[in-house]
């Protein structure tokens, strides 16, 4: 269970680009100048700020919406089926959180 919350978590952070939960961050940019590889990615600076351009998987507000409406009604779904089948299994309020 805890590999799964984990896993989830994760591409979640990644997907959402949540600060402190995605991987991709300065380092992770710094990392491909050094490797010298993938360059449309690299860190640009722009006087004192560092600009740092979006991977192919980042998502915009809209899709960033969509994508959190798409869980909300997965979860819900899992819910009444849960509900439906057996009437006393309870959902991990960590579950449902993480799809409301």
């Amino acid at each position: 269970m805890h590999v799964e919350k984990n896993v989830c978590d994760s591409i979640i952070g990644t997907l959402l680009n949540i600060k402190g939960k995605t991987k991709d961050g300065i380092n992770a940019r710094k990392d491909l100048v050094e490797m010298s590889v993938r360059l449309e990615l690299q860190p640009q600076p722009h006087g004192k700020r560092t600009y740092l351009p979006p991977a192919c998987h980042t998502l915009s507000k809209s899709e960033k919406i969509s994508f959190c409406g798409c869980l909300r009604g997965v979860g819900s779904l899992i819910t009444d089926v849960v509900c439906l089948c057996t009437k006393s299994i309870l959902v991990p309020t960590d579950v449902v959180l993480c799809l409301i």
